[in-house]
């Protein structure tokens, strides 16, 4: 008894290490299965980019190329790059790549800025300067920006075409009350209004959402038409903190009084309980009809495809009216401007971990994305959205929709500006560049109290900075 005790004893180790054998030859499998793991966040862009991309790039080089499609990717990055993780190249916003990099956590990337990516162009020439300046830390490259992004006020063209409505080139014209394009310039103002009469309230000018930053993308265009794109440049550097003075620099203000005369004061120019709609539920609003403009940015059509019927909604992007005042060039005609969306400290970023074990591949997979034929690819299969690098060899084909080809007309022509800032209070978190002085934007506090004084309260953030600003800097 005591035999056949012991020998099923034994039976039962034998088959225990041969499942643990198993499992270990398995896992050990699993991370030689390819030859590159790319992680991407899952959300607005979609992952057919990515996995079209994959593809060309296993047919080319022979590597195999594993791809994870994560909507939760960003919470996880920290964890991955601290623990060591197999993975060789995250796309994601809201990367602290800065943090990462002092922390010892990434690759350095200046030997792939110095790689050839076709006919002796090199990868830091085919990177947007801005972008690329933007992407040291400690005198090294860190990161690859991942888009250059475009955003606005997205117009549903067939509506505006069923009704008449001319596409508003300025804030407003009260000359022009009728918006007739004939008359002269068709005023943002004036149209509203005629909206509402048109269809008899039945359809809202606009309809928003709770993720209240999506109004910068125009906000900040407003900013940037009465300050100058230099301006900006200069703002982001911090080299003074009367860039913050509302008294010697009101643009930023002024911009943001803009949009409380339009928005806060005229609460019937939007979809009721705008501010207090999750983005899908205002994305829906916009699409089957209920409202003529949303501000958004170039991943809308991307990211609404199979929601909606073109019989209904055909989505394009209107430059961003301009405010009277706005900079003007030798002509006298105001200058375009557009809002690199993303383009923060922490937005859409490309990196590779120091524990990668496939660096080598991976950098030449960026490399290789940076081509103008796989520049094109990465727009046709986002629907227009464009990578943060040169374009200018990159035209799309006639099968491309009004949006896509609204994305590339304004990137092409606007100048293009963004607030990304390596000022030592930014980069230590003392300071939000975008919304000083803590990140807070005022657009629903302006809702219920669309009569604020925003002197007074651009004034008290210019007094705060004021009196840390000499401690930022020791």
């Amino acid at each position: 008894m005591k035999a056949k005790t012991i020998v099923r004893i034994f039976v039962s180790l034998m088959a225990l290490v041969m499942v643990l054998v198993c499992a270990f030859s398995f896992a050990a499998c699993s991370t030689t299965d390819w030859d590159l793991k790319i992680a991407v966040v899952h959300k607005e862009y979609g992952q057919k980019w990515i996995n079209a991309l994959a593809r060309k790039f296993e047919e080319e080089t022979g590597l195999v190329v594993e791809v994870e499609a994560n909507p939760n990717l960003q919470s996880e990055i920290a964890n991955r790059l601290q623990n060591g993780s197999d993975d060789d190249i995250f796309f994601s916003h809201g990367i602290s790549w800065e943090l990462y990099a002092a922390r010892g956590y990434l690759e350095p990337l200046d030997d792939l800025y110095e790689t050839e990516v076709s006919d002796g162009v090199l990868f830091g020439d085919k990177v947007l300067p801005q972008f690329a300046s933007a992407s040291k830390f400690n005198g090294h490259y860190y990161k690859v920006a991942w888009t250059n992004g475009t955003g606005g006020l997205v117009y549903n063209k067939k509506m505006f075409e069923d009704h008449g409505w001319a596409v508003p080139t300025v804030y407003s014209n009260p000359s022009n009350p009728d918006c007739d394009p004939q008359a002269g310039e068709v005023g943002l103002m004036e149209l509203c209004e005629k909206i509402l009469a048109d269809t008899d309230g039945e359809v809202k000018p606009f309809v928003w959402s709770s993720e209240t930053y999506y109004w910068d993308y125009v906000v900040f265009d407003w900013w940037a038409q009465l300050a100058g794109t230099d301006a900006i440049e200069t703002y982001t550097q911090l080299a003074s903190l009367e860039v913050f003075n509302p008294e010697t620099h009101p643009e930023q203000m002024q911009a943001l009084q803009a949009w409380v005369d339009l928005i806060a004061k005229h609460p019937e120019y939007s979809v009721e309980d705008s501010v207090g709609k999750s983005y899908t539920a205002a994305q829906m609003e916009f699409v089957t009809g209920n409202a003529a403009m949303i501000p958004c940015a170039q991943w809308l059509e991307s990211g609404m495809q199979g929601n909606y019927d073109e019989s209904t909604c055909v989505m394009d992007l209107m430059p961003t009216p301009f405010l009277d005042g706005a900079k003007t060039d030798e002509n006298g005609d105001p200058i375009p401007v557009n809002y690199s969306v993303g383009a923060t400290n922490s937005g859409d970023s490309i990196i590779i971990p120091k524990a990668s074990k496939h660096k080598d591949a991976a950098k030449q997979f960026l490399a290789f994305m940076l081509r103008d034929d796989n520049l094109k690819l990465f727009s046709e299969e986002t629907y227009g959205v464009q990578l943060a690098a040169d374009y200018s060899n990159v035209t799309l084909d006639d099968s491309a929709t009004d949006f896509m080809k609204s994305v590339y007309r304004i990137n092409a022509t606007s100048q293009k500006f963004d607030l990304l800032s390596s000022a030592l209070p930014v980069l230590q978190g003392y300071l939000s560049i975008d919304w000083p002085v803590e990140g807070v934007q005022h657009y629903a506090t302006l809702m219920s109290d669309p009569n604020t004084d925003l002197y007074e309260l651009y004034e008290e953030n210019y007094q705060s900075i004021l009196a840390d600003w000499d401690e930022w800097f020791e």
